[in-house]
């Protein structure tokens, strides 16, 4: 008799534990939601192993359990429940784009890449998913929206990312340019063409760039970085790889015209002008070289040779108004004033924004005694923002 009253409560107690542990694996998906919505991520995570072990093929549960580890920075479990679910449904679009963000992490360019380019070719799916965006790098929280925030423009944004890690800088360019055209008012995007550019050694269009993206983002901390970078040449490191691939015999144009530049902000004259010459003869098309070498040129008020560079690089790139300001500013300084004229007008006609146009045409009047042409063009540059232009037409202009 014992023996079954013992049995009886032992049963009893069983199904008591057995609908418990249904009942709270019913409300494991619920709980695991509310954790996530509050940014619990270890916490939505344990919820929903618990509602995955009893379904294990729920595709919501595994989209939001892949952001859970995402989000703990386990990106290879958040890279197998994206997996799983993509083979469950290779339709779903926004864990195609979280798929390739994790393996952009993980270093698998080429395969996040592919990801990318089946997002781009996937329609988007119902806006009420919720996607946590987080930079690239970065475990910080930017902001929860619904997953059409994974857009186009993202897309392409993180295709210019990998090719930028793989060195292929002319690809990299050509998605973040994408990018930049679907939205313009990214800074991420402007500072990450910028890094593009400065691989490839374009650094006046790089500096260009990272001066747009600080405009959308004063704050922006590496466009402030990559600006610092490319205005002094790079750092030392940087400097270093440039020697052993030259010393390797594995140098270009683009390399000597880097380590050109890094000599020349470190003052390395003599180097700096070795390096543009060589990058000059490797590619004669390359209108930078001749511009920085002309600069250095003007520092050594060799005017002459400085005019000849400035000329060579108007004639490659002749819409580019740095390379008529700088000519200007060579022909002023060796008097051949009415050339300078010229050159300045040309650079007001190519940018009417320019402000050192206005302002470098200004003075040239004055010292040509031309004051009723002098002032307004002071004026104007004044009105542009230039401050010596409002000094100088003070003196020149009472």
């Amino acid at each position: 008799m014992k023996f079954i009253q013992s049995f009886i409560l032992l049963f009893l107690i069983s199904n008591s534990v057995w609908s418990f542990q249904v009942s709270n694996s019913n409300q494991a998906f619920e709980l695991g939601m509310l954790a996530f919505e509050n940014q619990r991520w270890t916490e939505a995570q344990s919820f929903f192993d618990q509602w995955i072990q009893t379904h294990p093929t729920d595709q919501e549960a595994l989209w939001l359990r892949g952001q859970a580890f995402q989000n703990q920075r386990n990106f290879d479990r958040a890279l197998s429940d994206f997996s799983s679910l993509l083979t469950l449904n290779p339709g779903y679009a926004e864990a195609l784009f979280e798929r390739g963000r994790v393996r952009y992490q993980l270093q698998q360019y080429e395969e996040a890449m592919s990801d990318f380019e089946s997002f781009l070719k996937t329609p988007p799916g119902e806006t009420t998913r919720i996607l946590f965006k987080i930079a690239p790098g970065d475990n910080a929280v930017s902001s929860v929206t619904t997953a059409q925030t994974a857009s186009e423009e993202d897309a392409y944004y993180h295709l210019g990312l990998c090719s930028i890690e793989l060195e292929e800088y002319d690809f990299a360019l050509l998605y973040l340019d994408e990018a930049i055209l679907l939205n313009p008012s990214m800074a991420d995007f402007h500072a990450e063409k910028g890094r593009a550019l400065a691989r490839l050694g374009d650094n006046v269009p790089a500096i260009e760039s990272f001066e747009i993206a600080l405009q959308l983002d004063p704050d922006h901390l590496p466009a402030k970085q990559g600006l610092a970078l490319v205005k002094t040449g790079g750092d030392a490191i940087f400097q270093e790889q440039l020697n052993q691939v030259i010393a390797d015999s594995e140098g270009n144009s683009q390399t000597y015209k880097q380590r050109g530049f890094y000599r020349m902000n470190h003052q390395d004259i003599s180097g700096a002008i070795e390096d543009f010459s060589i990058a000059i003869s490797m590619d004669p098309e390359d209108s930078e070289s001749y511009f920085y070498r002309g600069k250095i040129y003007y520092r050594q008020k060799n005017w002459g040779k400085a005019e000849a560079d400035f000329s060579d690089a108007i004639a490659i790139e002749p819409e580019n108004p740095d390379y008529y300001l700088a000519r200007g500013q060579s022909r002023y300084v060796s008097e051949n004033l009415e050339a300078a004229v010229a050159d300045f007008t040309i650079v007001i006609s190519l940018d009417p924004e320019f402000a050192s146009g206005f302002y470098h045409r200004g003075i040239t009047y004055q010292r040509m005694g031309k004051l009723s042409d002098a002032c307004p063009d002071l004026l104007e540059a004044k009105n542009l923002g230039m401050d010596e232009a409002g000094k100088a037409r003070e003196k020149v202009c009472k």
